[in-house]
């Protein structure tokens, strides 16, 4: 007990406490040693799998002039780093699973949970923030000091951080531990043969419940903010992503490109470049507002500001669903439409994710929601098969379950973020992930959301599958300390941000089913005719074996797009 009590905790010696709690065993030389090689070999296997993965994300979306090896390669080097870290931070409780069962191990899982969270800190606060400031800039022909510019918001993000944590932790560091305390006055003969279980109620009178004061440490208060600030992102964003990633999978195979004649390509191409049209007109709009009001100051350029913001939002939105319809477009005429192979594979996988999405959902329920209302119940879900893949020797496989389930939320959060960015466009700007497409900028942006929320979904994993990560550090930390520090204790201990979680992911689902389409989406058919006709400005778009006469409107709005063009 006295190892796992963290640094300036204080037990009586007159008084018993009971916790679960790990104890030590005794493990022999030769088997230990075995057991810390293969630990070794897996993790450098793990890290190395997770690099060489992370190498062809970052290929894959990135832009093709962004594509050479010299081209940015510092930001390159911190989105491989940072989503590596997010990996091996969401693998530590396999490892410390193992290190812990069924012989403890040498390595120090408190050690390395620490290190890895000051590094997921620093990466947070520190390296990635600082890269997005600079590739916003670097292009950037009006601000000339730019890395004044980088080094200013810098010291304001870090003086912010700074401030809230030396201003909170002297006052919300402390955490009061349940424990029960014994009164032991009775006497045993020496040569009595007690069962350890029968020690307590054989030589102590009583037992009352009460609970332990004390003052984690500054590493556990640093886990613990990272943890609290994760779930206010995990929540939503991993709630609307949990009922978006099938659905939208599902829908990319039911609006899969068809084949299409050249009459209604060439109609189509000259819509889409109408609507081009008239979006850079918009910009240039845009753009002059943006300039009139960078002097701008006081609470009505304040207003003024944020409505250029959310236009520009809107307007980057409108942007990327028209690059998307003429991708389509051009895959429906010169593909003879999207291979079937690829549309039956992304029905397959969502329908794997809309399982994993359900599993989710009835693991919370069935571990986590329904023991919280009767204590007395014990169920087993997901962390069964874990358990399961662990005693029979599958070691590797368990691992690899618990990676696609968790690594599956990670997803779910850059899809939620997304989705909501698309509908709630006056909120914050979207970056979407798009193949070969997707600037370095809001490649940043994505990797910083799934930083953030790595903490929440590392507690979440922990508390989930309680039963599987028994005995081992992460339980002492999560459990043991972080779920009882004052304020924090509120929403851990009641399972609040879980509850949030679930209910996120309902109306999400409920919303989505109702109108499962962005609201500027359009593909080639009617109703998708109505919307590309809402951007253009026109009430008809006048498709072939349509016979609507062409109004004043839209014959200037022809004028106007040769004009431009």
């Amino acid at each position: 007990l006295k190892s796992r009590i963290p640094h300036g905790a204080h037990v009586h010696s007159s008084t018993l406490v009971r916790t679960r709690l790990p104890c030590a065993r005794l493990v022999q030389g030769p088997l230990k040693n075995m057991v810390d090689a293969f630990l070794l070999i897996f993790v450098l296997v793990i890290i190395g799998a997770a690099f060489f993965a992370n190498v062809k994300v970052l290929m894959y979306y990135q832009q093709p002039e962004d594509s050479g090896f010299g081209s940015s390669i510092f930001c390159k080097g911190i989105i491989v780093f940072s989503l590596t870290l997010a990996w091996m931070l969401n693998i530590l409780l396999p490892v410390d699973v193992r290190n812990s069962r069924p012989r403890p191990g040498v390595i120090d899982m408190k050690v390395v949970w620490t290190t890895a969270f000051f590094t997921l800190a620093a990466f947070v606060v520190l390296v990635v923030p600082a890269a997005m400031f600079y590739t916003e800039v670097e292009g950037d022909d009006v601000i000339k000091k730019k890395r004044r510019y980088v080094c200013c918001n810098m010291f304001m993000l870090l003086f912010f951080v700074v401030s809230a944590i030396a201003i909170s932790y002297p006052f919300l560091a402390n955490a009061s531990i349940p424990v029960f305390e014994y009164s032991c006055d009775q006497w045993q003969d020496g040569d009595d043969i007690v069962p350890p279980s029968q020690v307590g109620p054989t030589a102590c009178s009583g037992s009352e419940e009460t609970h332990l004061e004390i003052k984690v440490g500054f590493d556990v208060y640093i886990i613990a903010v990272l943890c609290f600030v994760g779930w206010l992102f995990f929540v939503v964003f991993g709630g609307i992503g949990l009922s978006a990633v099938p659905l939208d999978l599902i829908l990319e195979y039911t609006d899969r490109p068809k084949p299409i004649d050249e009459q209604t390509y060439q109609q189509r191409r000259r819509l889409l470049g109408q609507a081009a049209s008239l979006l850079m007109v918009q910009a240039d709009s845009l753009q002059g507002k943006d300039c009139d009001l960078a002097n701008g100051k006081g609470w009505r350029a304040g207003r003024q500001k944020r409505a250029v913001r959310a236009d520009y939002n809107k307007f980057k939105r409108d942007v990327m669903l028209l690059e998307t319809e003429f991708e389509r477009l051009k895959i429906s005429k010169f593909h003879k439409g999207e291979n079937l192979a690829v549309s039956i594979a992304k029905l397959i996988m969502g329908i794997l994710c809309a399982i994993m999405s359900i599993m989710w959902v009835l693991h919370i329920i069935l571990v986590v929601m329904i023991p919280q209302l009767d204590p007395g119940t014990d169920i087993q879900f997901l962390d069964a098969i874990f358990s399961a893949c662990e005693g029979s020797g599958l070691y590797p496989l368990g691992v690899a379950l618990f990676a696609v389930f968790t690594l599956y939320l990670l997803a779910c959060v850059v899809k939620g973020c997304l989705k909501f960015g698309m509908r709630m466009f006056f909120l914050f700007s979207i970056h979407p992930m798009r193949h070969q497409s997707t600037p370095l900028n809001s490649i940043l942006f994505n990797v910083e959301m799934v930083l953030i929320t790595s903490a929440a979904v590392c507690q979440f994993s922990q508390t989930a599958f309680r039963d599987y990560a028994r005995l081992t550090d992460a339980e002492v930390i999560f459990s043991a300390q972080v779920k009882y520090m004052s304020f924090y204790s509120f929403f851990f201990k009641n399972n609040i941000f879980i509850y949030a979680l679930l209910g996120f992911f309902v109306l999400a689902l409920i919303y989505l089913l109702v109108k499962p389409r962005d609201n500027a989406d359009f593909r080639p058919d009617t109703k998708a005719d109505k919307q590309l006709a809402r951007i253009i400005g026109v009430k008809s778009l006048g498709l072939p074996g349509k016979k609507d006469k062409k109004s004043k409107k839209d014959k200037d709005l022809d004028e106007a797009a040769a004009a431009l063009a």
